[in-house]
């Protein structure tokens, strides 16, 4: 397990889409969920990998030779990938390495983050060839479930199917990690709490004190837009908690539950199948050992852990994130229809911010206008400098009750396109 310090302000730069995800679980923020970038870990460079994303990298950048991975990924006994959940080209990353390991010989199970433990018995089925690939969505209720396409995670399931491979719910039951956000474990039904961790193991010290910068920074932007949403009459999207909770505090259990619980889903899937477990989950549950693997080092100490994060070009890998990496640039798939990657200048496109690589057709930004090829410049207010731009820029509207107004450069002019942001998507995705 890899798990070095790295500088409070990289830290600063590198959380603040895995705590909107958090804080929405606890029920302080539902406000923008259909456009959040979602659980990530390290913001990304702003060159975009220089090697496609079958090609995995050492801390040093340089690629993993087949010695280097039999001798580390292949005799490993969990291999935690982390993402970015929007990122198509993470999600190719995490099944090539699900398809090196079949081809080195290693059939592991394969665990998912956006699966509650409870629909278990549906993966079971696909497992057993029951369900096909194209059947799991419906199964799965995964729109509501999890929420991020699920066509971003069917090449790793297509990959379990090809070879096999057993595949794992790993997270809390639907609605339990939000609910012990608002009223504590202590609160709830026996029956509910039997289903979760007897022990949840807390998070390092330095861990809590990252947490605590970002809560306060983020929980004062969303309580802002919730008394703005009920100012102007609009139903709030933040569920008031118990009168007097220390709601940093349950912020820290719900991080907890989340990072105990699939460590304990992974511990029994290795015992249950006897195969090592590769875990597919957020950045911010594998960056820096500080999530997953400090549990499963407590549970499993003789257990090799392997962890795996994306690396988006420019400068070698933060060795401080994880062991290894795959080169993936900066992208993400929007629920509102556009992908885009963050393209440098200098790269072949001097007025380069964000380019949108594909546009969804009939999707809210297909009907708005927006076509591949745009060079986004501005969301917003906000210069186009990386793709938080878009957090930012979506928050301040979805605050405001007004469409996300884009600036764009197209064949050398400059236009405006306003895209609906619509109703927001259930809390903690």
């Amino acid at each position: 397990m890899h798990a070095p310090h790295r500088t409070r302000a990289a830290t600063r730069r590198g959380r603040g889409r895995e705590i909107s995800r958090a804080l929405a679980a606890f029920a302080l923020a539902a406000l923008l969920a259909p456009t959040l970038p979602g659980c990530a870990g390290k913001t990304p460079h702003d060159a975009a990998a220089p090697v496609s994303p079958e090609t995995l990298l050492a801390a040093s950048g340089a690629p993993l030779s087949p010695a280097a991975f039999a001798a580390d990924f292949a005799r490993a006994d969990y291999i935690l990938l982390g993402e970015e959940h929007p990122n198509p080209c993470d999600h190719e990353a995490q099944a090539a390495v699900v398809r090196r390991l079949a081809a080195a010989g290693v059939r592991p199970a394969v665990g998912f983050e956006m699966i509650p433990a409870d629909r278990q018995p549906a993966l079971d089925a696909f497992h057993a060839g029951k369900l096909a690939v194209a059947d799991l969505p419906r199964a799965l209720d995964w729109q509501h479930t999890w929420g991020y396409p699920f066509a971003l995670y069917a090449p790793i399931f297509e990959a379990a199917r090809e070879y096999r491979l057993p595949v794992f719910a790993l997270n809390a039951p639907q609605g339990l990690a939000r609910t012990v956000g608002r009223t504590g474990l202590d609160a709830l039904p026996p029956a509910q709490r039997a289903t979760l961790p007897g022990q949840l193991l807390p998070p390092d010290p330095a861990q809590v004190e990252e947490l605590r910068e970002l809560f306060a920074s983020h929980s004062a932007m969303f309580e802002k837009a919730a008394k703005a949403a009920m100012t102007e009459g609009r139903k709030s999207a933040m569920p008031q908690t118990d009168a007097g909770r220390d709601r940093f505090a349950d912020f820290v259990t719900v991080q907890s539950l989340w990072d105990t619980q699939m460590a304990q889903r992974a511990l029994y899937a290795r015992a249950v199948t006897g195969r090592p477990v590769v875990v597919i989950a957020g950045g911010g549950h594998v960056e820096r050992g500080w999530g997953i693997a400090r549990r499963l080092a407590a549970y499993d100490p003789k257990a090799r852990i392997v962890t795996v994060m994306p690396h988006r070009g420019g400068d070698a890998p933060d060795a401080a994130l994880a062991g290894f990496f795959y080169a993936c640039p900066a992208m993400h798939k929007s629920r509102l229809g556009m992908t885009l990657s963050h393209e440098a200048p200098g790269q072949g496109r001097p007025d380069a911010g964000l380019l949108v690589t594909a546009v969804a057709p009939d999707s809210p930004a297909a009907r708005a206008g927006l076509l591949a090829g745009d060079a986004v410049t501005a969301a917003g207010t906000h210069a186009a400098t990386g793709l938080p731009t878009l957090h930012t820029a979506a928050i301040e509207a979805a605050k405001a009750g007004e469409p996300l107004r884009l600036t764009v450069s197209r064949a050398g002019e400059t236009l405006d396109i306003s895209i609906p942001l619509g109703a927001p998507a259930s809390p903690g995705k």
